[in-house]
């Protein structure tokens, strides 16, 4: 008798979270430190930026898959920022941050490929329910 094997089509793997890198780039010490250990505690690899400077040096030499980047730093905006870390890794997904209504920046942050906005104040939840979005 002769049987006939089945493969079963596995769908891709979640993302491990420990395979994600998220870069925290924020001025404000407080929300870029406590955000950082709440996603670190859940299990992401975390980095923190609180300038322009420091985001694009850690972009340049290591991978990141999600930046979340507050739109106003100090000496260089955040929609400049992206669009720098955008050439160096343009498969990182940026979600903007910010707690003014900034249109002009946030329709260059959308326009320029950011994958969405988030305003001041945002619950840790508003930011589980982003990376969910980002990751499937």
């Amino acid at each position: 008798m002769r049987r006939d094997i089945v493969r079963k089509i596995k769908k891709p793997a979640k993302r491990d979270k420990r395979s994600i890198t998220i870069l925290i780039v924020e001025d404000d010490r407080d929300l870029r430190e406590s955000l950082g250990a709440v996603l670190r505690e859940e299990g992401y690899h975390v980095a923190v930026a609180q300038d322009a400077d420091e985001a694009i040096a850690f972009a340049r030499e290591h991978e990141v898959q999600i930046v979340f980047m507050d739109i106003f730093l100090p000496g260089m905006n955040g929609v400049e920022v992206y669009k720098i870390i955008k050439k160096m890794r343009p498969a990182a997904t940026t979600v903007m941050m910010t707690g003014f209504f900034v249109n002009d920046l946030v329709n260059e942050a959308i326009s320029a490929g950011a994958f969405d906005v988030i305003y001041k104040p945002f619950t840790i939840d508003d930011i589980f329910n982003m990376i969910r979005k980002i990751t499937g």
